[in-house]
């Protein structure tokens, strides 16, 4: 022990790196059969026999009802990350109540922008788990108009075979008809998939456990009425709530030389080489740059002054895209409630010369059709319009506040630290 003292410590590894995975370039020059695949190879093997394919799982007739409120206030409370910096806030009180003045000023600091971090994740978790309600509501009122239409072209395809047998000709393209039903069938079987996937990302949200075999039953109101969207209101009341822009201010307002350390974290946060340069730990180095908190302070009052200028600006253009886009998808369900309304007077249109005129009953069932797919579409206006309001608030950080998680700052209020005094 002692001559390995003596000698100094000795890496054996040290000397010599270690040999690195390597592979040569793959693949080498040959002739290419270009033949393509076999189609009949590629559905399952049946033996002549029916094909059983497994059923995706599906609702019985026992649903969860969930509304809006309890899901966005659900998720708000169960984000996970949320509640784990709950409980290092509270370390924190207990650093500031057993530590130093100096340490104090620091921790506060620090816990007033974890509190702000958990209130922005509890936001964003409750955005999601509004995003994957509403589109769920979608999914199942849509599913309704398609099974229609399903019903309706299986039907014509039926009666299109019949009168073939008969050697009758009505003029009825059966290939259209056949192609229509696959892709509609296709379109209900990836339905009934995205249904699966929204009911797990619900249950993880809003705190259940994850079951393929209990499915929510998203309950709203799905009256819209038109409201005048103030993008200027929206955007002052959005960047007084934003809470990335509050660290920010908080950080830029609240900035001395005991804070510095608090300040270079927030910066990497943003960026990973800001805040990345600090004086080395040791007292013949904290002696010999005793100082360099003086210079140290300015530099980052002018990163952080432009750092919170530029997201404020970004935070401008995202709540304004987002009000926008709501007055956008009020449009478009207008055009589309209007376009429903056009279908249903055609289809009564028809029905009311179906004896005079000799309407056929293929006429009438084109017309059922396209009826079903304008209602399709009119369910699909009104879900991306309560989704543009989600994102608006969202980009707002109202959604979490909406469920009283308030952040409880105690730093906030005062602005005069050393960045008040020396930023431009």
């Amino acid at each position: 022990m002692g001559t390995a003292a003596a000698a100094g410590c000795r890496c054996p590894s040290g000397g010599r790196l270690p040999a690195l995975p390597s592979q040569p370039c793959p693949g080498e020059a040959a002739t290419i059969d270009a033949t393509p695949p076999d189609l009949a190879s590629m559905g399952p093997a049946c033996d002549g026999a029916a094909c059983i394919l497994q059923r995706l799982p599906a609702p019985d007739e026992t649903y969860r009802r969930l509304d809006a409120a309890a899901c966005q206030c659900a998720a708000a409370s169960n984000a996970t990350t949320a509640n784990m910096i709950e409980l290092e806030r509270h370390w924190a009180r207990v650093v500031i109540e057993c530590d130093s003045r100096y340490v104090q000023r620091n921790v506060c600091l620090q816990r007033d922008l974890l509190a702000l971090q958990a209130a922005s994740l509890r936001n964003k978790a409750a955005g999601q788990a509004l995003t994957a309600f509403y589109t769920l509501a979608g999914l199942e009122a849509r599913r309704h108009y398609l099974e229609l239409a399903i019903e309706e072209t299986a039907a014509s395809l039926a009666r299109a075979e019949r009168l073939d047998e008969l050697d009758l000709d009505q003029g009825i393209d059966r290939s259209e008809l056949e192609t229509r039903l696959a892709a509609m069938r296709d379109q209900l079987l990836q339905a009934e998939f995205a249904r699966l996937q929204l009911n797990g990302q619900l249950q993880k949200l809003v705190g259940c456990e994850i079951s393929e075999s209990d499915f929510f039953w998203p309950e709203w109101d799905w009256s819209s009425s038109a409201r005048e969207v103030d993008v200027a209101a929206e955007v002052a009341d959005g960047l007084a709530h934003r809470y990335d822009l509050r660290a920010l201010q908080l950080t830029l307002c609240q900035l001395e030389k005991t804070t510095l350390r608090v300040a270079r974290g927030v910066l990497a946060v943003v960026d990973g080489s800001l805040g990345s340069v600090e004086p080395t730990d040791g007292w013949i180095h904290r002696l010999r740059c005793i100082r360099c908190a003086d210079a140290e302070t300015p530099v980052r009052c002018e990163q952080l002054a432009a750092i919170f200028a530029d997201a404020e600006r970004s935070a401008t253009a995202e709540i304004k895209n987002a009000a926008y886009e709501i007055v956008l998808q009020q449009h478009r369900l207008a055009a589309a409630r209007d376009n429903v309304a056009l279908r249903r007077t055609r289809l009564a249109e028809l029905e009311a010369r179906r004896d005079v005129d000799r309407v056929t009953v293929f006429a009438l069932s084109r017309s059922r059709g396209q009826l079903y797919e304008a209602e399709g579409q009119l369910i699909e206006q009104r879900i991306a319009l309560e989704l543009a309001q989600v994102k608006l608030k969202q980009a707002q950080g109202l959604l979490a506040l909406e469920c009283g998680f308030v952040p409880l700052l105690c730093c906030e209020g005062s602005c005069c630290g050393a960045c008040m005094r020396t930023c431009r």
